[in-house]
């Protein structure tokens, strides 16, 4: 039998530049309840499975987060 394959984990500086937006604007959205809390691993950095991103993006786009205003 083999091992499970890996998925990747993203860290936000990649979910950032997944969503072309900084950071510092995703942790934003987060304290302001537009997406998610993040998971955090054992040092308390956000991390995020693909499942997480591809849902992230699903609620960025789906509620236009995209825009000129929500960009903090």
């Amino acid at each position: 039998m083999s091992a499970p394959i890996a998925k990747k984990i993203y860290r936000i500086h990649e979910l950032a530049k997944e969503l072309d937006r900084r950071p510092l604007t995703i942790k934003r959205w987060e304290s302001a309840g537009l997406i998610p809390k993040a998971r955090r691993d054992t040092r308390g950095w956000r991390y995020y499975t693909e499942d997480d991103v591809r849902n992230l993006v699903k609620i960025v786009k789906e509620n236009n987060y995209f825009s000129k205003l929500a960009q903090y």
